[in-house]
């Protein structure tokens, strides 16, 4: 089970289909990784079926709040039939990668490297305004300690990593703090490989941030 699961709001919105491409992404690695929170989109999916099959015309919108709480409260009772496993062919140097993630890798995809700290590889979502990242920190190695003025959303898919929030290992999943700084460091052992999912340009906020934040809100670096 995850230290850091995904929000259950994250989740029922998930499940609606009512997020952008890349928070989506972010939530189906997350759920691939994490059996409990697979377990409750498996629930909430069986759930929401059930209760449009039973629902009067003209009432499924109605009362969403109340309807938000008796869902969750319901989950333990929804049975879960398992689902059969899918592979999928991942490319060399991707093995680590969960299967969502594996049609977003094309062929000679490969890291680039930033500010010489991190390594960081740009997914290009079609109709969707985040920045999503593949980020890769050797042990010890961290990014600029920055702020958000926007949501960011963080899922680890190998190593972990640690900042002021807390330690996060492989499935955990983070929403950005905001306007709280935070500098995140891989732990030791292996490198730390995330998605990040960034809904408006970071701030740095360290020594360098006055001259590089131009370049960071133009997505240049």
């Amino acid at each position: 089970m995850s230290r850091h699961p995904a929000p259950e709001e994250l989740l029922l919105d998930y499940v609606a289909g009512a997020l952008p491409a890349g928070p989506e992404l972010a939530v189906a690695l997350h759920v691939a990784l994490d059996p409990a929170s697979r377990e409750t989109v498996d629930r909430l999916t069986a759930l929401g079926g059930a209760l449009l099959e039973r629902e009067p015309a003209g009432t499924v919108d109605a009362g969403l709040d109340t309807a938000l709480e008796r869902t969750l409260a319901r989950l333990d009772d929804v049975p879960v039939e398992p689902k059969p496993s899918s592979r999928r062919h991942r490319h060399p140097g991707f093995e680590w990668a969960p299967a969502p993630l594996v049609p977003h890798l094309r062929p000679g995809m490969d890291w680039r490297r930033v500010m010489g700290k991190f390594d960081e590889i740009r997914l290009d979502l079609p109709g969707d305004f985040h920045r999503v990242s593949l980020l890769r920190l050797e042990s010890g190695r961290g990014l600029p300690e920055h702020k958000h003025p926007g949501y960011e959303y963080t899922v680890v898919l190998q190593g972990g990593y640690t900042d002021e929030t807390g330690s996060y290992g492989v499935g955990d999943f983070a929403v950005g703090p905001g306007s709280v700084r935070h500098e995140p460091i891989a732990d030791p052992g292996e490198p730390c490989i995330a998605m990040i999912v960034v809904e408006k340009p970071i701030v740095l906020t360290g020594p360098w941030g006055r001259w590089l934040n131009p370049l960071v809100s133009r997505g240049l670096i």
